[in-house]
């Protein structure tokens, strides 16, 4: 099925890029016809994406991804380096939009790339938006895309909330420089298990709400979440609930014409979820044996970042973030992650129209709750085009 709809995209893209339309035309740009642009009467309809190329060599010590995520970084003997390439982060979308006298502009939106399990095609975006109204698979309310530095890693520094998830989502403007947004997500929880308790199907979505100001030279997002995570009482064999609340604070200023600061910081209990490298592993909710107790664990994620434009068609870009449990108690293993740093520099060249060569640096470290330290650099280069 997913190789059908692959072909049918394609086919789809080449039928409206180059077919003379019976009715309609194509947008101009620079005098140019652009092919993958389609308009008639009240729809527009266009074909994106970009075919991306990464190779990148891990040296004492390995991430086992291509996303560099320190809760899973590795320095293990035979595992302190290794050499890889990946072009799974191609991406195809597609987006329509329409005007109509009754909900205004509806847009239709599709993005797939490669990341799936073994490189097979993967769902990224699937959203129905008019209205402020938005229904379907996209980034969560609690993403803030400009509160962070570009970098060749998509999955970015370890303490950043980035994911995406099925929603029901409405944003509403003020004025032209505040905005608010409240959504109904989609719930998951990742906890530790055992014969006391386990997981079971989740009956409350995540609720993120956020107010947004947003000026000529800079913007500022705080959001508030609460969830409601179910997990199943074994011997009793019943439901119970804990509850998991959090803050975070996001924005970004514009400096100096050449210069952009970014910053961003979560905190909150029972939310890993929301946090990059915590995301990667049970941390939800965890099982105390000692007294039987299952608890929402205090944790908390940190990054600044800088942007350097140095001309047109160069720039840099450089972030360090941290992300942590904030206590160490009796009912996490003392071989278990408690923090993790992330560091990158990065630099960008975008001299042909449309072609985007980068390079980068990263180097990550992992401490564990009995202070033994990992630690793990990698250096990429990727080739980009874009259409």
């Amino acid at each position: 099925m997913k190789n059908f709809l692959l072909l049918l995209l394609v086919n789809l893209i080449f039928v409206f890029a180059y077919a003379e339309p019976a009715s309609g035309n194509t947008k101009k740009e620079d005098g140019e016809r652009v092919p993958f642009t389609y308009e008639t009467g009240n729809t527009s309809l266009k074909f994106g994406g970009f075919v991306r190329f990464v190779t990148f060599a891990d040296y004492k010590g390995t991430v086992p991804s291509y996303d560099f995520i320190n809760s899973t970084m590795s320095n293990e003997w035979d595992k302190l380096s290794r050499l890889s390439m990946d072009a799974s982060a191609t991406r195809l979308n597609m987006k329509v939009v329409q005007k109509t006298d009754l909900l205004g502009k509806v847009e239709f939106f599709v993005e797939m790339d490669f990341r799936g399990a073994s490189d097979v095609l993967r769902l990224r975006h699937a959203y129905l938006s008019f209205k402020g109204f938005t229904f379907g698979q996209t980034w969560s309310n609690m993403v803030d895309l400009a509160a962070n530095a570009p970098t060749i890693d998509v999955q970015g520094v370890n303490s950043r909330t980035f994911y995406r998830v099925p929603l029901i989502g409405y944003k509403s403007n003020f004025t032209d420089k505040v905005s608010m947004g409240i959504s109904f997500e989609f719930p998951k929880v990742k906890m530790t298990t055992s014969a006391q308790v386990g997981s079971v199907n989740q009956r409350f979505p995540d609720i993120p709400l956020y107010l947004m100001l947003k000026g000529e030279r800079a913007h500022l997002k705080v959001t508030g979440l609460l969830r409601a995570m179910d997990y199943g009482d074994n011997p009793t064999q019943k439901i119970k609930t804990m509850y998991g609340i959090g803050g975070q604070v996001s924005g970004s200023l514009n400096f100096c014409n050449r210069v952009t600061l970014m910053g961003q910081g979560i905190y909150g209990k029972g939310i890993a979820r929301y946090i990059n490298d915590l995301a990667a592993l049970n941390l939800d909710l965890i099982y105390n044996d000692s007294d039987n107790t299952v608890h929402a664990l205090p944790m908390f994620g940190v990054s600044v970042a800088a942007r350097a434009n140095f001309n047109k068609s160069l720039y840099a870009t450089s972030s360090f973030s941290v992300a942590s449990l904030t206590n160490k108690k009796e009912y996490y293993s003392d071989n278990e992650f408690f923090r993790g740093n992330y560091f990158s520099a990065s630099l960008f060249w975008i001299g042909v129209k449309n072609l985007t060569i980068a390079g980068e640096f990263i180097h990550g470290r992992r401490i564990n709750m009995n202070s033994i330290e990992k630690s793990a650099n990698r250096i990429q280069l990727m080739f980009m085009y874009s259409w």
